[in-house]
């Protein structure tokens, strides 16, 4: 890994700051103040902000500028308070986390799936508070995550250990993932995945929004091989504030003796899911990742 720019070291002291700060703070406190960070760096940050708008006409070519902006803004302040809530968690028991889920729906789906002991591929996307998602799954069933390297080591180690020593995910990194996962499954475990972004590796191009963007495959390519569920589900903030999970029912694999052919419609299938969801939620998906940068 590279050496951290100049701007990372100070980014990161400064976190480390803010999350001793934040743990003498009342919960409640955690909305205003991360709301109001977001706000502040959607203010700053203009390259990332021109971003934001960019995606966003890319998915609603309809919008004014005036409501991409608007959307844009959403995005960063809902951003700024799931950071906040993250940050605060660190003293908190995973109990006390989990209970900030207060409704769930679907759940019978995973039960149903985990019954045909071959595991689970939760899969999800960046939207709302995935972090939430693995903690309430792992509270429940043994889960193991899979998640990308970030760009600075500590906050990887940092991140790591908020997921695996307060939550008890086991994590694998991307691109080594395949023998932890399989041994996983094996053991009926639920296997956490975020599967909506382009990483430019392992992946097809499908739909999203009516443009193709390159989407990841592996974990539809896993279930093919495995017989594994594929059940998505997704940790969002209702209308009132308060976290509530749902879980769809598990997307059917098909077999018709074409391989390549079968896992295109499985990951076909699979990002329908997550397109609905960010059209239900908008301002509460990463509008700043760059979705459709790989081009057939």
């Amino acid at each position: 890994m590279p050496e951290p720019k100049f701007k990372h070291h100070i980014i990161y002291f400064a976190a480390n700051i803010l999350m001793g700060f934040l743990g003498f703070l009342p919960y409640s406190w955690m909305g205003p103040l991360g709301r109001t960070f977001g706000m502040l760096v959607f203010q700053l940050a203009k390259k990332e902000r021109k971003k934001n708008v960019r995606n966003i006409w890319v998915a609603f070519p309809k919008m004014t500028r005036v409501q991409a902006e608007t959307l844009a803004r959403s995005v960063w302040i809902r951003l700024g308070w799931n950071l906040f809530e993250v940050a605060r968690w660190i003293p908190m028991t995973r109990e006390e986390v989990v209970s900030r889920v207060v409704k769930v729906r679907g759940w019978e789906h995973v039960e149903k799936a985990l019954s045909r002991q071959k595991g689970v591929m939760v899969l999800s996307g960046h939207l709302g508070n995935w972090e939430l998602l693995g903690a309430y799954f792992s509270s429940k069933t043994p889960t193991v995550g899979v998640a990308q390297q970030m760009y600075d080591e500590r906050f990887d180690n940092l991140l790591t250990w908020l997921r695996t020593d307060k939550f008890k995910i086991p994590m694998i990194k991307r691109g080594l993932a395949l023998r932890g996962i399989l041994e996983a499954l094996k053991s009926n475990s639920a296997i956490c995945a975020l599967v909506d972004q382009d990483t430019g590796k392992d992946g097809v191009f499908v739909p999203f929004f009516e443009k193709l963007a390159w989407t990841q495959s592996g974990s539809a390519r896993i279930a093919y091989k495995t017989e594994a569920a594929l059940v998505p589900a997704f940790v969002v903030r209702g209308v009132d504030g308060q976290f509530e999970l749902y879980v769809e029912k598990e997307i059917e694999v098909p077999r018709t003796g074409d391989a390549e052919k079968d896992i295109l419609e499985t990951v076909k299938r699979y990002t329908e899911v997550i397109e609905s969801y960010v059209k239900a939620y908008p301002d509460q998906w990463m509008w700043m990742h760059e979705r459709w940068k790989t081009r057939p």
